[in-house]
Order: structure tokens, then sequence, then C-alpha cells
């Protein structure tokens, strides 16, 4: 898994917030939290993930890395932090609205 540039959060704290990408630069097991990620498979824009989902085989042998975009304690949280990142996105680079 890497890290993406910028990455959205809900967590507060910012000790618990770098203990968490701790745990996701070094690939370790933790307590139950949520990661946005860009597209894991062909298709979607964003993906919610519970952690240590990720740290499973079938995630680990995949050809592509993940892309972490997003930190998160709960899955509510995750789904705001999603609506945030597509709102920026829109935000920054506008609407293509197909005719």
């Amino acid at each position: 898994m890497v890290l993406a540039d910028n990455i959205y959060t809900d967590i507060e704290k910012k000790k618990q917030f770098r203990k968490k990408l701790d745990l996701i630069t070094k690939g370790k097991h933790s307590v139950p939290f949520f990661v946005v990620t860009l597209p894991v498979f062909t298709y979607g824009i964003l993906e919610i993930y519970e952690y240590n989902e990720l740290l499973q085989n079938f995630y680990r042998k995949l050809d592509r890395e993940i892309v972490v975009v997003g930190v998160s304690n709960s899955r509510d949280g995750a789904r705001q932090l999603v609506a945030d990142i597509l709102e920026d996105h829109i935000d920054r680079e506008g609407v293509f609205v197909w005719p």
C-alpha cells in the first residue's frame, strides 16, 4: 500500500493519525479503522475498506499498488471523506456533463 501525497482524514488527534499512517506504510495489523482508496479493481471512483481486509494475501498479491487517499475511524466518517474528496475535485476540475 502507498499513501497519496494529500491524505484526507477526520481524525482530529495528530498523534493518532500519524500512528495509523505508520501502520499503513509498514503493513501491520491494527484495531479496525477504514481507508479510502483509489479503485483497486477496474471500475469505480473511490472505494472504502476496513484496513485489515487489505492485509489479506489476496490484496497483497495484486499486480497494482493500493493507493490510500483517506483515513477514518468509522465507515460513516469514510463515506464523508469520499464526499469531501469528490466535492474538492469537482471544485478544482469542474464537471463534465454528457450531452
